[in-house]
This record gives structure tokens, sequence and C-alpha cells, in this order.
């Protein structure tokens, strides 16, 4: 009885918490439609071109002068589509192309060789963009190819190789599935420790998803490898939502054609920080190998699976650059600056933001906070703005960065 009731407690804080973020989002949301039709964010994009927010040592927010070297921000994108695999990411191609219109009407573009270009030899232009993928789902063919050809935006996709070989998508898809169609509504499991899951709703279900791929991310790569095998041995995945997500190397090679390049994601997906010497050899090498027989073009860019500090490490990057790699990009928050290295590219996944005035706000708020910043100096110069408390409470990261 005890334990029924402490559920309930528990499930009545969830609801309550979930409606107090929906109703932050929903203000959030108004605030910044009413800057966006205002042209408030013009005035705060010429603003950023002179001015920035740095985070001082006692944790306040600082507004100083910036130099007048060019910043540039790296979108980072991995499906465009409403329905089916990947689970943890929608963006409807409307608002995709949208986005694209606004950042080609109000920034410089450049294609990932040209920014690493300027970062190394600053132009001093002003600031600009790049445009990336991950993972190489195939409604990037359907639907983001035609939106980037439309507005002669280059971009770069990055396939996990083996993915793309066998038509199978990333194993952490296949985790996400499978808490999907889980046939109960709890869920008993051991991660760091035995775990209790209430599957109460598809929400509820793709964050306990998410919080066993966190773990499995931390497992070194062979066991991260057998967990997956064991979990799926008790669910039955249906093949009809498995089947024909990702690009094929017919669709690649089009692609390319348009002018779209292509880096390597891995061969599998693994957390690059949890593999032996051996398997980084594997999976940075032999994917790019795969990748350029396969395009017939050099594969000079890579991007760390999840991206993170913790799934990056540190070996991976004699190894980069062992195998003729430009560049290695991340998921870590905010914008990057001339001298900046390279083989670290800071990525925002801010394409993903439910409307173009939010994407359009976090655009102004990245380009105004420092290069040198984590995720919760962006958070801080989006509540400067909005006028919520400036407090790192508060601020909950996306799930996966997949």
């Amino acid at each position: 009885m005890a334990k029924s009731q402490t559920s309930a407690a528990l499930t009545r804080q969830q609801s309550a918490d979930s409606d107090e973020a929906s109703h932050r989002l929903r203000w959030r949301d108004a605030v910044a439609t009413v800057l966006f039709h205002t042209g408030m964010f013009r005035i705060l994009q010429v603003f950023s071109r002179y001015f920035e927010l740095k985070e001082s040592n006692r944790g306040r927010l600082l507004l100083s002068r910036r130099d007048a070297n060019p910043k540039f921000l790296v979108l980072c994108y991995h499906r465009i589509g409403m329905n089916g695999i990947p689970l943890f990411s929608e963006l409807s191609p409307a608002l995709f192309e949208a986005q694209m219109r606004y950042v080609r009407r109000r920034y410089r573009i450049l294609s990932l060789d040209d920014l690493c270009e300027e970062m190394e030899k600053p132009s001093q232009r002003g600031d600009a963009v790049t445009v990336t993928f991950d993972d190489g789902y195939r409604d990037l063919y359907s639907h983001a190819l035609p939106v980037l050809r439309k507005y002669q935006i280059p971009a770069t996709i990055f396939l996990p190789s083996v993915s793309i070989e066998t038509g199978q998508v990333p194993w952490y898809d296949r985790v996400f599935l499978a808490l999907k169609v889980f046939p109960k509504d709890n869920l008993e499991i051991l991660l760091d420790r035995p775990r209790h899951f209430q599957l109460v709703s598809l929400k509820a279900r793709l964050e306990t998803a998410a919080e066993i791929i966190q773990y499995l991310r931390t497992l070194p790569d062979d066991r991260r490898r057998e967990y997956c095998a064991a979990f799926e041995e008790q669910i039955i995945l249906p093949e009809d939502e498995l089947r024909d997500r990702m690009l094929t190397w017919e669709q690649i090679r089009t692609m390319s054609r348009e002018g779209i390049t292509f880096g390597s994601h891995t061969m599998t997906h693994p957390a690059v920080s949890q593999l032996t010497e051996s398997q980084l050899k594997s999976e940075l090498g032999e994917s790019k190998q795969v990748l350029e027989n396969r395009i017939g073009s050099p594969a000079v860019h890579f991007a760390y699976p999840f991206g993170k500090p913790a799934d990056c490490g540190t070996a991976a990057l004699p190894f980069l650059v062992r195998n003729g790699y430009r560049s290695a990009a991340t998921t870590v928050e905010g914008v990057n600056e001339p001298g900046d290295n390279c083989y670290h590219l800071r990525r925002s996944q801010v394409g993903n933001e439910r409307s173009l005035s939010m994407f359009a706000f976090r655009l102004n708020q990245l380009f105004l906070s420092s290069g040198a910043q984590d995720s919760t100096v962006t958070y801080l110069g989006a509540a400067a703005v909005l006028g919520e408390p400036l407090t790192k409470s508060g601020h909950t990261p996306r799930a996966t960065n997949a």
C-alpha cells in the first residue's frame, strides 16, 4: 500500500512538473513571437556584432565589447519529418524550410570546408552559419535536399557507415523502438543499479529509453553490444518500423552531385570514449575508407556520436589526424571563433525548436554569447532576454544528442 501511495505521489509530482514546464515554454514562445514580429531580432543581431555576454567568476552575466572577428555557428540536425524513426527527433519539413530561408536571409552561409578555412584564416566578413546533419536518415533525401537546393545551402551529412551498408538503423533507435512497443506499463531493469520505470505514456517511454541509452554510453563498447543483444531478446521489434529508414548509397551519390558533402560518424555509432585502441582504428579509419570508396570523393570531416565531452574523450585525436580528417564536430553548445580547435567544433541543436520565432531567438542568443561557454551560459543568455531568473536551475538539456 505504501509503495502504491509513493508511486501515485511521484506521478502527481511529475505531472505538476510537466505542467509547469509546458507553461514556461508557452510563455517563452509568446515572448519570442512578439520579438520576432516587432523586428527586435534584427536589432539584437546588429547589437551582437559589437557586444557579447560572458559569465563572470561569480556566475553573473557581464556585457562586454567583442572583437572584430566573426563567430561561426554550426547547426546540428538529425531528421526532417514527423513520424517514425528516429523517435527522439521531430521537425516538420515546412518549419525546416522556414529556418533555412531565415538563415539564408540573415547570415553568411559557409560549407564545413570554408568554415575550417576561416577559423584558421579569419576573413572578418561577419558571423556565419554552417548546416550539418547526423546519422543519414532517409528523409534527408526526400525533405531536406529540395530545401537545401532551393536556398543554395551547402550542408554536410555525417554517416554511420554500417547503418548505410546494411540499411539497419543505429542501435539507440532500436532501444527507443523497444520502449515504444514494450507490452507492459512497468519495466524492471538493471542499469547501474536495479531500476523501476513506469511506462504510462509515450513521453515516459521515450524518457526511459533516453535514460537507458545514457547509461549504455558509459559502458565499454563490447559490454554495450552485449547489453543491447540481451535486451532485444525480450522484445520483438516491428520490422515495418525499421525498414527503409536510412539513406541508400545511390541517394547519397545523388546528393553528393548536388553539392552535399559527407563525413564519418564512425562505423557503428559507439561512444568514442569507450573504444579500445583497435576499435578506434576501425571505427574512425574504416568508416572513412568506406565513405570514400562508395562516394568517390574525400571524406575529411568527422562527428563524434552523441558528442558530449564524456562521449568524445581525448584518445581519438591522434587517430583523426593520422587518418586525414580536417575537423571533428561535437554537440557541445555554443559558437566557434577564429583560432578554436577544428577537432572540437561546437554544434547547436536549435533546429528542434517548435517555432520559427524561437529558432530565431536561439540564433541571436548564441551569437550574443561568448564562444568559450557551456550550455549553462547559453541558457543564462536566454534568461536574461526573457526575464527569467539568472540561475542554472531549470535548464534541461536534450536527452540523447544522438
